[in-house]
């Protein structure tokens, strides 16, 4: 096996490694993205998350009772739900997708490249006619 083999079989670890590590986080943000989408029709502005499950450190300045969940979403959304940590979280996780994308690529290029090989050889080979 050479070079291009060894690259591919790398890149198809660490794509699947990151799918599956970033998987979580896409089906977060896909939710609360159509959660945010439908706000008005779902009428989030007007519904609470209570303070029992949220984290003691986040929004304390929004009362005792809890926090409007459309405010609540657009937060989980965008990470500052956890605050610095979230964001530095958001940040790599953008990083894996983005190693995800070029790994997906090199996966792709390898396979049109091993194609276009294979199909120099058939038509440079002899018949046996």
């Amino acid at each position: 096996m050479g070079r291009n083999g060894k690259n591919g079989k790398l890149a198809r670890r660490v794509h699947a490694f990151l799918g599956l590590v970033s998987a979580l986080n896409l089906f977060i943000l896909i939710a609360t993205g159509f959660l945010l989408q439908h706000a008005s029709l779902l009428k989030l502005d007007e519904k609470i998350i209570s303070r029992r499950i949220l984290p003691s450190s986040y929004r304390p300045q929004d009362g005792q009772e809890g926090v409007r969940a459309d405010i609540f979403v657009t937060d989980l959304h965008s990470g500052r739900l956890l605050g610095k940590f979230g964001t530095v979280l958001l940040d790599a996780i953008t990083l894996a997708w983005m190693t995800l994308l070029l790994t997906g690529l090199v996966m792709y290029a390898g396979k049109l490249r091993a194609k276009q090989n294979a199909a120099a050889r058939d038509s440079s080979a002899p018949d046996d006619e």
